[in-house]
């Protein structure tokens, strides 16, 4: 019969649901991240030229260190490189760039034929530039930490103060108006939809909310169990 005839409908192309682009989840500052895999890209080819940047100023720093000898006090320079994977960088690259450094201070010590009395002397010297180096990438590093941290802080403060105001005007909203109930279905009427408490209280005042049985409710459901135990026997 007509009436009871179906149409199967094979799925169409249009029909299909729309793909939903990757994401990559990754570690960042001690929060999880979601990133589309152009984002991640983005980020690891900014972290290699930084990382590319800092060898290189490593590099010019000791050739210049190089050219001015040993008598010049040219300490300070080696700190920019491993600043710079401190600042943009994680732990790991502060590690590298500072045994880096660390070694290319002391291949230029040696190419200066500076002198000791004891040659120890020059390896005691170039650890602790290694140790001083690698302190202050350290250092940086946990103050951009730090730094994140006290951004995300005050973002989440600011976004809980709008929900907060939102919130408040919405309250001063409804106690302005006189809130009309069904006295059958006791529901609210709210801008000219009559919805329930519980969606009232979920959408205009942002409330949690749970489900129980009350005292009276227990009460009823036993009495009617035991009229109706008493109607069988």
């Amino acid at each position: 019969m007509p009436g009871s005839q179906q149409t199967d409908r094979s799925p169409s192309s249009s029909d299909a649901v729309p793909a939903k682009p990757d994401l990559a989840a990754t570690q960042e500052s001690g929060r999880t991240v979601t990133r589309t895999p152009a984002a991640a890209s983005a980020k690891w080819i900014f972290r290699i030229k930084v990382l590319l940047a800092s060898i290189a100023n490593l590099f010019v720093v000791s050739y210049i260190h190089y050219l001015t000898g040993y008598e010049f006090l040219f300490f300070v320079f080696y700190f920019v490189p491993v600043s710079l994977c401190g600042w943009y960088l994680g732990r790991g690259a502060v590690l590298f760039m500072s045994i880096l450094t660390g070694v290319s201070w002391c291949i230029v010590d040696i190419l200066s034929n500076h002198q000791y009395p004891i040659e120890e002397f020059r390896y005691a010297n170039s650890f602790l530039c290694f140790v001083a180096f690698g302190s202050i990438g350290v250092l940086l590093q946990t103050l951009r930490q730090s730094l994140h941290a006290q951004s995300r802080a005050r973002q989440e403060l600011e976004k809980a103060l709008e929900d907060l105001n939102r919130s408040t005007a919405e309250i001063r909203k409804l106690q302005g108006h006189l809130q009309v109930v069904c006295a059958w279905t006791k529901r609210i009427n709210v801008e000219g939809r009559w919805i329930t408490l519980d969606e009232f209280l979920k959408t205009k005042l942002n409330a949690q909310i749970s489900y129980g049985v009350s005292p009276e409710a227990m009460q009823e459901v036993l009495h009617l169990d035991k009229e109706t135990q008493a109607a069988n026997s």
